[in-house]
């Protein structure tokens, strides 16, 4: 019984969000594309600061998400 409906579960959220599920290669960043400007409060002093005040320099950016 709980097989049966742990399948039935699966086949309608794999239905539901399939079509919505995008293959990797679409998000993969490519070499010398320039990342979109943002801008954030600074931690230290809440003066805000752009993506662009870094250009030309050297810059990690990591992104992360938890849904």
């Amino acid at each position: 019984m709980w097989k049966a409906r742990s399948i039935l579960v699966a086949s309608f959220t794999w239905m539901a969000l399939g079509p919505f599920a995008a293959p990797g290669e679409e998000y993969r960043p490519r070499v010398g594309a320039l990342h979109p400007d943002f801008t954030l409060p600074r931690i230290s002093d809440r003066r805000p600061v752009s993506l662009s005040d870094f250009r030309g320099k050297k810059l990690l950016l990591i992104h992360f998400a938890s849904w």
